[in-house]
This record gives structure tokens, C-alpha cells and sequence, in this order.
């Protein structure tokens, strides 16, 4: 199985190249959009990948310890290799898990926030959300690629 810098250097290295290759050839995008999606690539493949399976072994001082926090939580509830590993349910559980930190974060804040307020941003921001959610589930398809390819080989 691949490891955690293996799995960086080839998302890095190889498919977010080629994923910028296909927005600027194909797509008509902005620079906001175009930075939105690779920021949020770059959190997806360092800090937000399937392997938050076991976030609670990463030394907590350090950068990396520090952005996977939340996660840290996720670890003790999800086995390794498990559902974080599916190309969808993966995405899903891990994009919740930080909705709920948010959402307890917002609580312990005081601020309020509803149903109705976040379906309302939700509308309201809808492209910048495409394409958030298009970086972290090709983040996601290029690290379970990766597993099925090192998997493969004796």
C-alpha cells in the first residue's frame, strides 16, 4: 500500500496537473474558480484524505497534526480502510465530520444558524460549492486510485 507522501506526490504531482490541464482546455473557469479549486485540492490530498482513518497517530504538534484536528475524532469511529475508503461514502463522512465541528464550533460561538439560513448560502455560493466538491472527490479518485494500483502489484 502506498504511503502518505506517495499518495501526496501523486496527486500533486500528477493529477492536479492534469485536472488544471483539463479546466483551462475545457472548461471556461475564472481565477477565483481556478483557486478555489486547487486550495481546496491541496487541503483534500494533504489534510482531508481517505487515510483520516487514522489521523489519531499523526504527532497533533505539527502542521499536518494540527489541520487533520478534527479529524483526530473521525479516527476513533472509522476503521482503517474502511468507509473513508469508498469513493463516495469516504467524501461523504469526511466532508459531515467537518460540518460538525463547524456546526459545534458555531454553537460554542453563539451564532445561530439554521436550515433555512445554510440551504440559503448554499444557493448563493452553488458554483463556488461545484466546485469544491469536484477537488476533494478527484483528491479522494486519484488516493483510491492509487490503493487499487499498489494493491495490484506482488
Amino acid at each position: 500500500m502506498s504511503n502518505y507522501k506517495t499518495h501526496s506526490l501523486f496527486s500533486l504531482l500528477i493529477t492536479l496537473p492534469l485536472c488544471l490541464f483539463v479546466i483551462f482546455r475545457y472548461l471556461d473557469t475564472n481565477f477565483k474558480e481556478t483557486l478555489l479549486f486547487t486550495s481546496t485540492f491541496l487541503y483534500a490530498t494533504l489534510f482531508m484524505n481517505p487515510d483520516m482513518d487514522i489521523a489519531s497517530k499523526i504527532k497533533l504538534k505539527s502542521l499536518r497534526g494540527i489541520l487533520t484536528f478534527p479529524f483526530r475524532s473521525y479516527s476513533k469511529v472509522f476503521k482503517h480502510r474502511g468507509i473513508s475508503h469508498h469513493f463516495i461514502f469516504g467524501f461523504i463522512t469526511r466532508v459531515l465530520w467537518l460540518g460538525l465541528w463547524a456546526a459545534l464550533i458555531l454553537y460554542l460561538g453563539k451564532k445561530t444558524f439554521s436550515t433555512e439560513k445554510i440551504l440559503r448560502l448554499s444557493r448563493s455560493y452553488k458554483d463556488e460549492l461545484i466546485w469544491i466538491i469536484a477537488a476533494i472527490v478527484l483528491s479522494d479518485a486519484s488516493h483510491i486510485l492509487l490503493d487499487k494500483i499498489s494493491k495490484k502489484r506482488p
